[in-house]
């Protein structure tokens, strides 16, 4: 299966009582592929999933699978530090029926370069299913490195994906340069998204494109047909929008944005907390101002 284009990393709606409300769950989901995303992540951070009980990320699955009913590819974010928990979680959604995995580096324990190599190793192996590789290391701790990632892509089976969040854009190119021939390289910060996609990367995982997927999707067709100036110029009109997104813990601001355009409440699990009134008044700015926050 393809996962080139635009793949949103979706919020998990949540009522007063933090359990997944199941109706703004299937109206933010059909908004999305109505708006024309190509594939749609569940359960990565955007989607809280280090704050979510394991009952609750179950169901999350089921939900997203009945849905979305087949029409977009189904991925299942897993971000947890050991291999236990990400085996198990990654067997139950095998077996309900998802596309693929999108699987972080282990955090807080610090693996070497051959320990990430050994640890998606034995992923593909066990669960023998298509895996996406996911690097944020800002965010784990942990930097893969492109030419482990090479490595992981050699010694496998079953990885079709990288979702990288370098912040060193030489780093991206690097890795574009090793194995985009050979499996499909996603941006995953908005700040960099469209330079590496002019650049060679195949797509982007988006946590913005919850509120704006459409633009995502235009941004990403400029770039496929060669219209890198107008795609750079669209890019940077959007920009207070990704700043603004990401002014605290994600996706605290990004879910009061939504709760703003009537998509889905901005309740959170905890640590995540509302955010401030600082950061409401400039979203609220940003709602009002930017006249096609939908894309």
């Amino acid at each position: 299966m393809n996962y080139e284009g635009i793949m949103t990393a979706l919020v998990t709606p949540l009522t007063n009582q933090n359990e997944v409300d199941k109706a703004k769950f299937r109206d933010l989901i059909n908004f999305q592929i109505e708006s024309g995303v190509h594939s749609l992540l569940f359960l990565g951070g955007t989607g809280e999933y280090t704050s979510l009980s394991i009952v609750q990320k179950k169901e999350v699955i089921d939900l997203a699978l009945k849905i979305v009913n087949g029409r977009v590819p189904v991925v299942i974010g897993l971000i947890d530090p050991g291999i236990g928990n990400t085996i198990d979680l990654g067997l139950y959604a095998k077996d309900a029926g998802v596309n693929a995995l999108m699987i972080v580096t282990p955090y807080y324990v610090k693996p070497t370069q051959q320990g990430l190599i050994n640890y998606y190793k034995k992923l593909d192996q066990t669960l023998d299913m298509s895996i996406l590789l996911y690097n944020i290391p800002h965010k784990t701790g942990v930097n893969m490195l492109p030419t482990t990632v090479e490595t992981i892509v050699n010694e496998t089976s079953n990885i079709v994906g990288v979702k990288e969040c370098t912040e060193n854009f030489g780093q991206m190119v690097e890795l574009i340069n090793l194995v985009s021939d050979k499996i499909t390289v996603l941006a995953g910060e908005e700040f960099a998204a469209v330079a590496s996609m002019i650049f060679g990367a195949k797509g982007s995982v988006m946590a913005s494109a919850n509120v704006m997927p459409a633009l995502w999707v235009k941004l990403y067709d400029l770039i496929r047909k060669g219209e890198t100036e107008k795609a750079i110029e669209t890019n940077k009109k959007y920009y207070s929008v990704f700043k603004a997104i990401f002014m605290e813990g994600n996706p605290g601001p990004l879910k009061t944005l939504l709760e703003m355009k009537g998509l889905t409440s901005s309740n959170l699990n905890l640590p995540l907390i509302i955010p401030s009134k600082n950061t409401k008044s400039v979203l609220k700015r940003i709602e009002t101002t930017t006249g096609a926050v939908h894309g």
